[in-house]
């Protein structure tokens, strides 16, 4: 009988190993699986952007660039024969829009369109796209972006900057995926746009991230330098956009990410700060915040750990993906508990619909707007019932954002083409109107 027991018991070992190893050999490949790419921006600066693109053979390839689409009289050549190229376009001019094609001998590449633009010290005003869990190839994906595409009449000059809120390939954020649900997808806005990303624990599954990304990790394109991809700043115009890894990177409060967060947004000097992330600290959707062992934990770690951040430095927006909905909050301060310990009279700053007011200097206890907007190619069944956040459509859409120097314009931009939800942040010391349905608490303790 010991003996019946002992060889069931190493035959169940067995299959575990071969299972674990077999598993580990699908997510290597997956990872490092070698693909044909198109050319793709990554590393934007003021001064500097990189290239980077898959070739089917080894070799030198170059970029052509300039100021005029028929007049790209500058080049750059690779040293080395590659097949993964990576090639530093260097003392470039600041807020500058460049066209550029790129020539690589074994693979066709459509060249037409091609430009980019420097990051800017200031800017009169800026336009954002924003996408989450946008990684689902398909026709809700395809009718998301052509919304956009009309809202700003097929005019990509009227758009600054496309960031991507994680989940950005499904399932599993492999090689072959990021193929067919981003660069293929997106292939028009990817000759123009560096698209800035945070991983999602989709995409985390996989290693693919970090490898088909170059973030900056020195303060190259703001902010102070990090020392990991996972965590950084881009300064943009008026916008200090923090990007983090709330899936991979250490969340607690003394840890490495948290403690450079504080020191980074201490030392923003721009007018308007936002902060992107995969997972939200507040949500009543496909996820919940009130459920401790929700997404590992992380959505607890989050709420408690990063919205006391949030509050000492006034960060402006903080938005999310992760559930597949459309939520947002009011300016909110000082809620770091379960959605019942919600209470409107000490966390609401400004208890209105659609216009908040804000001082132009950092100031804590200012508020917050949080936003989740999970919901660029996937939808969920949501309850939306959490109090934090009155305004949440199950709907598919993504964020448009309007900057200027004093004034932050959001909008949902559902699937439909309708604008489901929006609101106005000022910061050029005018009054919001008000409403018979909105009670202004402009004048709570920290906001003057």
């Amino acid at each position: 009988m010991k003996n019946i027991i002992k060889k069931i018991l190493l035959f169940l070992v067995a299959v575990v190993v071969i299972y674990g190893v077999g598993r580990l050999g699908v997510v290597t490949y997956d990872s490092y699986v070698f693909v044909d790419r198109q050319p793709y921006m990554v590393m934007q600066t003021q001064n500097s952007i990189t290239l980077k693109w898959q070739s089917p053979q080894k070799e030198k390839g170059e970029v052509h660039y300039g100021f005029f689409s028929d007049g790209m009289n500058n080049k750059i050549v690779e040293e080395t024969a590659v097949d993964m190229h990576s090639l530093t376009i260097s003392n470039l001019s600041e807020c500058t829009k460049y066209f550029y094609s790129v020539h690589s001998p074994s693979m066709s590449i459509d060249n037409q369109n091609r430009s980019f633009s420097t990051l800017c010290k200031t800017a009169d005003k800026q336009r954002l796209w924003l996408i989450g869990d946008s990684g689902q190839e398909g026709e809700d994906q395809t009718k998301v972006y052509e919304q956009m595409l009309k809202y700003i009449n097929n005019d990509f000059n009227s758009l600054n900057m496309w960031v991507l809120l994680g989940d950005n390939a499904y399932r599993s954020g492999t090689q072959k995926q990021y193929n067919k649900a981003l660069f293929t997808p997106y292939r028009e806005l990817v000759k123009r746009f560096v698209p800035w990303a945070v991983i999602g624990n989709h995409d985390a599954r996989r290693w693919a991230f970090y490898d088909i990304w170059d973030f900056p990790t020195k303060g190259e394109s703001g902010g102070l330098p990090s020392s990991s991809e996972g965590f950084y700043s881009i300064d943009n115009g008026n916008l200090h956009l923090v990007m983090l890894d709330s899936e991979t990177q250490d969340r607690n409060s003394e840890g490495y990410m948290l403690t450079w967060l504080k020191k980074d947004l201490k030392a923003n000097k721009k007018p308007w700060v936002i902060v992107v992330l995969h997972s939200p600290p507040y949500t009543d959707g496909g996820h919940s915040s009130d459920n401790d062992y929700d997404s590992g934990g992380r959505l607890k770690e989050i709420r408690e750990n990063l919205v006391p951040i949030f509050d000492e430095f006034g960060v402006d927006l903080v938005i999310s993906g992760h559930s597949h909905d459309y939520e947002r909050s009011k300016l909110l301060v000082g809620h770091t508990g379960k959605s019942k310990t919600f209470d409107a009279q000490k966390h609401i700053v400004q208890d209105t619909k659609e216009c908040y007011v804000k001082p132009l200097e950092k100031t804590k206890n200012s508020g917050t707007i949080y936003q989740v907007c999970g919901s660029s190619s996937k939808l969920d069944r949501a309850k939306l019932q959490h109090p934090a956040l009155p305004f949440s459509f199950e709907t598919m859409g993504s964020l448009i954002l309007d900057v200027t120097p004093t004034t932050l314009h959001s909008k949902f931009l559902t699937i439909d083409g309708k604008i489901a939800d929006e609101f106005i942040i000022k910061k050029d010391n005018s009054a919001c109107p008000v409403k018979n349905e909105e009670v202004p608490l402009m004048y709570k303790e920290g906001i003057k």
